[in-house]
This record gives structure tokens, C-alpha cells and sequence, in this order.
């Protein structure tokens, strides 16, 4: 691991509302540019909970503006001295990528009355939306109704809906409709899913899609193409590649195996990466999957538990970036060879705590950067450093040397 700053990550603490901020550490746990805006965010006065706080997600783009989600509300994108470029009420939620052409695919959700054994449910829909680079909307894809297409997947929706039924836990839509339904349908939004998911057992919630990643490579066997998309949907315990064009599954895995995991990635030898959470175990995985066998190639026990948020990312050099978000703590760690799985190098981030109290986690998810587009960064983010150094430390750790 090289000792230099030479390396970059990209963070935004949870506990900043209510003026959150990203920031831009180096490998040496210092402070390098940061981002700051309170546009969006829920009045104090609502007490909103901590999923609603904050931005949940940033994305750093090309030219060097940041994506920064407001949960389920809208996305902004600010200029590297955080001025607004532009911002679009779309109701995102956890993650984003940004295509080749400049395209953002984001998340997002909407209450949807779905058909289930013995009646309906009131469904929050996860969606791909996608925006062109003006921020504009261009399209939509409902998340329920490609994985429908596939009967397997069908079914395993229709039983995780019927379970919640069966316990009591019950989304009626017409019970409902007085609430949520407007002159031109049902409504959407933060206040919308903050009300369907504070019922018992959070019913609605199905789905939870926390992952997307556009495909930038033909798998080599045809198990999907550049274009497609791979998503992660915590409570099925399913990843799944979906063709957006033509609104079908090309490939799904991970029910019985996985436990509330996240961050999927294809990596260049066509096997997947994942951060297996573990809710059902006490513990978290990364584990390497091979999509044609459907099978474990290698995985790795970093002796810690992430309950929710969190991931993990190949670096170029083929070790692996882990975010142990609950914990507030970066790592690295050998990916390959002698010493896999060994322990590199780590960071500590530590948030004061506001007056409205902590996030679940302390941040959503550690990122590395692509020197490219650090470089349009500039130093015109004087009082948002200001700001983020007054309110969150980072700490380098002492790597424990632990292999598999």
C-alpha cells in the first residue's frame, strides 16, 4: 500500500445533517476537498429519522461534481465549490452510477399496489430512473415488474409479501388509499415512505434495492451485455443483471447463500465481488462468485459485522477496499496470491454528534477515486473543509495482519 496520499476516497458522514457534507480523504487520513449544502433536507421541526438525514449516497462524476442523494427527496449535483449545477425531485435512494455517455442511472421508489395471494399489497417499487446529464428525466423501469418477468423471482416476491401477511404485517392498498393516493395516482416521496415504512414490520419495503452498477462488459459466455445493469436487493438476498431494453432478467443468485448484502460488482474476469452483510449470522463476508457455476470461488471472513450499509470494491491493484460502515472504518486488504486476505491498511472516521443524535451507520460507503476526476477539483471548497474539518476526524488504523 503506497504511503504517498497518492490514493483518494470519497465519503459523506451520516450524523452531518442538518448541513451534510462529503468529503475527500487521502490514504494518509487527510482532509483533501470537501462539499457542503443544506438544500433539500427535512426541517428539523419533523424530527425526521435518520434514513431521511443527510445525503445518503455521493457519487463523484467525470468533471469533478458530486452527486449527492437527499434521501428520497432529490438528487443534487454541485460544482466542485459546492455551487448547484442543477438538482431533480426524483425520490432516490442508495445508490447511483453514471453511463458512458454522461446518463445518471439512479434509484428510486414509489408505492405501486401489486396483486398477491389472497388480495393487494402495497408495494414500495424500486425503479432504475434515468437522467440525462442535464439533470432531465429521460426514463423509468420498475424494478417489480422486470423481476416478475422471471417466475422464479415472481414467486419469491409473491412469498416475502405473503409472509409479512401472515404475521400480521399487512400493506392493504385500499386501507391505505385515503393516506396515499392523490388526483393523479399514488403519491411519492420522503413523507410517503417514511409513513409505509413505519408500519409494523415495514411491509411495503420489499424490496430495497441498496446497489446498481451499469455493465461496461459482454460477459464472455452471453450472460449479459455492455448496458445492462446489476442490482442488489437486500431483503430478497438477490443480485441480479437486468436488460433494461428489453425489461427482462438475464441472470439472478444469492437466496439461501446471501444475507442482506451489498455493493455487487462485475470484475474483469466476469465473476462478481460482493459484500455479503450477514444479518442472519452475526458476521460479514466478501465473497467472489462465479455467475455460470453459480458457485463460491473464494471468500473472506474480515473478522467484523456490518448489520446494513457498507460494501466493497476491487482496487486496480486487486486488493479490496471494504467499508465497515456501523463501525465507521475503511480497509484494505490483500485480494490475491500469498497473504490473501490479509489486512493493508485501514481508517477510522468519527462524526461529532449533532443535537437531532446518530446515524445508524457512520457513513454509507467508502469510495475510491479515480485520479481523472480528482484533478478537476480546484481549492475553491474553502468553508465546506471548514466546515467537515470541525465535525468529523479520520484516523489511520494499524493494520491487523489476519489471513484466511
Amino acid at each position: 500500500m503506497p504511503s504517498s496520499g497518492d490514493r483518494l476516497f470519497l465519503l459523506s458522514p451520516s450524523a452531518s445533517y442538518p448541513r451534510p457534507f462529503a468529503c475527500v480523504i487521502d490514504d494518509q487520513a487527510r482532509l483533501v476537498h470537501a462539499w457542503a449544502s443544506p438544500i433539500g433536507q427535512p426541517d428539523i421541526e419533523t424530527s425526521p429519522p435518520s434514513y431521511l438525514r443527510g445525503w445518503n449516497h455521493v457519487e463523484l462524476g467525470p468533471d469533478g461534481s458530486l452527486y449527492a442523494m437527499v434521501p428520497l427527496h432529490t438528487l443534487l449535483k454541485l460544482a466542485p465549490d459546492s455551487t448547484l449545477a442543477w438538482r431533480a425531485d426524483v425520490p432516490v435512494h442508495h445508490d447511483l452510477d453514471i453511463s458512458p455517455t454522461g446518463e445518471i442511472y439512479v434509484l428510486t421508489e414509489e408505492p405501486r399496489p401489486v396483486l398477491c395471494t389472497g388480495g393487494q399489497h402495497l408495494l414500495l417499487d424500486n425503479s432504475i430512473t434515468i437522467l440525462g446529464p442535464d439533470g432531465q428525466l429521460r426514463d423509468a423501469h420498475s424494478l417489480y415488474e422486470i423481476l416478475t418477468t422471471d417466475p422464479i423471482l415472481a414467486a419469491v416476491i409473491t412469498e416475502a409479501i405473503d409472509r409479512h401477511r401472515a404475521a400480521g404485517q399487512t400493506a392493504a392498498p385500499a386501507a391505505l388509499a385515503s393516506r396515499l393516493e392523490g388526483p393523479n395516482g399514488w403519491l411519492r416521496g420522503r413523507n410517503v415512505s417514511r409513513f409505509l415504512r413505519a408500519r409494523p414490520g415495514s411491509p411495503s419495503d420489499i424490496l430495497h434495492t441498496n446497489t446498481l452498477e451499469i455493465i461496461t462488459t459482454a460477459h464472455p459466455a452471453g450472460l449479459w451485455a455492455a448496458g445492462d445493469v446489476l442490482v442488489s436487493l437486500r431483503n430478497l438476498d438477490l443480485i441480479a443483471v437486468l436488460d433494461l431494453t428489453t425489461r427482462t432478467v438475464r441472470w439472478w443468485w444469492g437466496p439461501g447463500e446471501l444475507s442482506g448484502q451489498h455493493q455487487p460488482s462485475v470484475q474483469p474476469d466476469a465473476t462478481i465481488l460482493v459484500f455479503d452483510n450477514g444479518r442472519a449470522h452475526g458476521r460479514s463476508r466478501i465473497l467472489q462468485v462465479e455467475p455460470l457455476t453459480r458457485s463460491v470461488l473464494w471468500q473472506h471472513e474480515p473478522g467484523l459485522f456490518c448489520e446494513m450499509a457498507g460494501g466493497c470494491e476491487r482496487l486496480p491493484d486487486g486488493n479490496i477496499l471494504i467499508s465497515d460502515a456501523q463501525a465507521g472504518r475503511g480497509l484494505i486488504v490483500n485480494g490475491q496470491g500469498q497473504g490473501q486476505g490479509q489486512e493493508q491498511w485501514s481508517v477510522q472516521v468519527a462524526t461529532k454528534a449533532s443535537v437531532e443524535g446518530r446515524s445508524r451507520a457512520e457513513f454509507y460507503r467508502l469510495a475510491a477515486l479515480r485520479p481523472s476526476a480528482t484533478a478537476c477539483l480546484g481549492d475553491g471548497d474553502h468553508p465546506a473543509r471548514t466546515l467537515a474539518a470541525a465535525k468529523v476526524t479520520f484516523r489511520l488504523g494499524d493494520p491487523v495482519r489476519s489471513a484466511l
